[in-house]
């Protein structure tokens, strides 16, 4: 009995340090990600063409996010079907994280508009490498009691890697060689712990899941079968689509709208910003500490829901900047709420055990179809005349769509 416990208690711990590390790495990868798509790839962009940086920039994005969409679900595939004797996930995660740094020497080299696309588009792809199969691994090990929680903490990772990466931008190297290689060695690093302790079992002797061109449980558009998967696929589509038309007009809105009095647009970007991750951090921080005790998600991303669309539509008709700052708060409630259980429903909703990595893959490309489209639509913002409110009536509708379709969505208690 006394060996039954320490061996209990050892695994405790093992899974515990397993845990830790992936949240680092799920952050460190953010890291790498947010402050290169934020400050690095604009002012790059603006170095080769100052007067054409927003196209340059758009293109960029536009097919860097396309083939996120793909690489995403065919990394999660491969990684279904890999047979190795360091098991099925950690070949590709390592792999992706060498790829990831390589791919930020080619962006640092692009001297031409179409160079730098081609960079940008060899980094999603790099990092797809590292993100599919690193999702999966969500589904595979974290235990059903533990989902909310952990959820709740890479609920967090997004922002609090914009908030950490603004820092790293701010304070450290002020030259793109000096940001692109902290940027590698932050991934590197966390890269190496995760893959030191992630005791994945060998995948030599697996049997090998049904092919995805062969029909049948592998068909790609089998899991849109499951109720469940098509709900919180079509939920996470609308959301992000919601989101982005909010963050990426949000800088045109407080200097075309409503702005900060005597302040600059840039000035009140920033607070609006901090406000909303503040409202973040609150509601993840408390659903991360009573994440064991939650036995039902969809309730928690409807409501984040309804709280998004409430504080979308007070940004659509605010008459002033207080109003403004209060749908913020209200705002980064909603995303907080939702996000700290999105990757819970997102396992929860997968149909089968054997395509993991591909559904997961399936689920995030709802993310990359709408960054594919937002930078179309600042083109088309840049050159036609655009009412700015309209635009956020759009979110409101998106993220009032999703609490609708979220109503869908069959729960079962943990």
């Amino acid at each position: 009995m006394e060996e039954g416990e320490v061996s209990n208690r050892s695994q405790t711990r093992r899974t515990s340090l397993v845990l830790a590390a992936y949240l680092v790495l799920f952050l460190a990868a953010f890291i790498g990600l947010a402050p290169l798509f934020q400050i690095v790839a604009p002012l790059h962009a603006a170095a080769l063409d100052a007067g054409g940086k927003t196209e340059i920039l758009s293109r960029a994005m536009v097919w860097g996010a396309l083939t996120a969409a793909v690489a995403n679900i065919a990394m999660g595939a491969i990684s279904d079907r890999t047979r190795s004797r360091f098991g099925r996930r950690r070949p590709w995660i390592a792999l992706g994280s060498v790829l990831t740094v390589l791919s930020y020497v080619g962006i640092w080299r692009s001297s031409t508009p179409g160079e730098f696309v081609w960079a940008l588009v060899g980094f999603q792809l790099a990092f797809n490498v590292l993100m599919a199969p690193l999702s999966a691994v969500f589904a595979d090990r974290v235990p059903i009691l533990l989902r909310s929680t952990v959820s709740a903490m890479l609920g967090l990772s997004y922002p609090l890697a914009v908030a950490l990466g603004s820092s790293l931008m701010a304070l450290g190297p002020q030259y793109e060689p000096g940001r692109l290689a902290l940027l590698a060695s932050i991934l590197l690093i966390a890269a190496a712990f995760f893959l030191i302790v992630f005791d994945e079992p060998s995948s030599e002797r697996q049997p090998i899941a049904p092919s995805s061109q062969t029909g049948g449980s592998g068909s790609l558009l089998a899991p849109f079968r499951s109720r469940n998967f098509a709900t919180v696929w079509t939920g996470r589509l609308l959301i992000a689509t919601g989101y982005a038309l909010v963050s990426i007009y949000l800088l045109y809105f407080v200097s075309d709208a409503v702005g900060w009095p005597g302040r600059t647009p840039e000035r009140s970007h920033a607070v609006l910003t901090a406000v909303a991750f503040l409202s973040v951090v609150i509601i993840a921080s408390l659903l991360a500490m009573f994440g064991t005790r939650i036995s039902r998600r969809q309730p928690i991303a409807l409501a984040g829901a309804v709280a998004l669309c409430v504080a979308t539509v007070a940004l659509a008709i605010a008459p002033s900047w207080t109003v403004v700052v209060f749908a913020f708060a209200i705002y980064g409630l909603g995303q907080g709420a939702y996000g700290s259980v999105e990757m819970g429903l997102m396992a929860d909703a997968l149909p089968t055990q054997d395509n993991r990595g591909r559904d997961m893959g399936l689920n995030n490309l709802a993310v990359a179809l709408p960054q594919a489209m937002a930078p179309i639509a600042a083109l088309i913002l840049e050159r036609v005349g655009f009412d700015i409110r309209g635009l956020y009536v759009a979110a409101a509708a998106c993220f009032a769509a999703a609490a609708a379709v979220m109503t869908l969505f069959r729960s079962a208690r943990t």
